[in-house]
């Protein structure tokens, strides 16, 4: 339980150091006036694509902070949970494809900013793993991400806007969420398996050490203690003496 912790704990460590910059960043903002939104994703605009790399470091209020912090927390450990060999390649991934995605359908005139995009694909992709994988960890996930965050799914079509809030990028949403459904099928064979049931199989890599040891010392001493039986045959008298005739 105490290494689940500290797994866990070491996984969480990138996720909280990228919400510690996204909330420094947002007040020194709020407090210098640096005006930081111009630099977000501008669509079909060279001097646009820098926001691609900068946009989830700019939040327009705090409401749209809050919003995104505690989502981007839990589905970014969690990938890096999961997936350790593959969660940064993923994370990044989907980072630049939901920006692509703005930067080419993105509306005329329009500058997006904000995580969101990227917490819809982080989402995305572990609910997607989970479904498709016949692993029960990220089943469960994916049952709990769907009862969280179910709602999620409404921010990825533009009515959304006639009656939510009128400045949602979906067009973020929906290119992070189609990034981690996608890459989800492409790394299908990466992440977690299931433990097969250890009643199954009798090898003896299945059994604990302690066990294994024992046991050969008793097979030891069996062999020790059995009896060796030889059998001497000897010609009888009768047949000694029709020899000598």
């Amino acid at each position: 339980m105490l290494a689940l912790l500290q797994k866990i704990m070491d996984d969480l460590l990138w996720p909280a150091v990228f919400v510690v910059f996204f909330w420094v960043l947002f007040f020194a903002n709020e407090v210098y006036q640096w005006n930081l939104h111009i630099y977000g994703v501008h669509p079909r605009s060279i001097e646009g694509l820098v926001g691609i790399l900068v946009m989830p470091f700019l939040h327009g209020d705090f409401n749209h902070l809050f919003s995104n912090t505690i989502p981007f927390l839990v589905s970014a450990t969690f990938l890096f949970h999961f997936f350790e060999r593959k969660g940064w390649t993923i994370f990044f991934l989907i980072w630049l494809i939901s920006g692509l995605g703005i930067w080419v359908v993105g509306a005329e005139r329009s500058i997006h900013i904000g995580a969101s995009g990227l917490v819809y694909g982080l989402v995305a992709f572990l609910m997607t793993s989970g479904f498709i994988r016949r692993n029960k960890n990220l089943m469960a996930l994916a049952f709990i991400l769907v009862f969280l965050y179910g709602s999620m799914v409404w921010g990825l079509f533009p009515q959304y806007s006639w009656f939510q809030e009128m400045n949602i990028s979906w067009e973020g949403h929906l290119f992070g969420a189609l990034a981690g459904a996608g890459l989800a099928i492409i790394y299908r064979k990466e992440g977690p398996t299931d433990d097969k049931d250890p009643f199954e199989d009798e090898d003896d890599e299945r059994l604990p050490d302690w066990w294994i040891a024992m046991e050969n010392e008793r097979k030891a001493q069996e062999e020790q203690q059995k009896t060796v039986v030889r059998y001497v045959i000897r010609p009888r008298k009768e047949d000694k003496s029709s020899d000598n005739k």
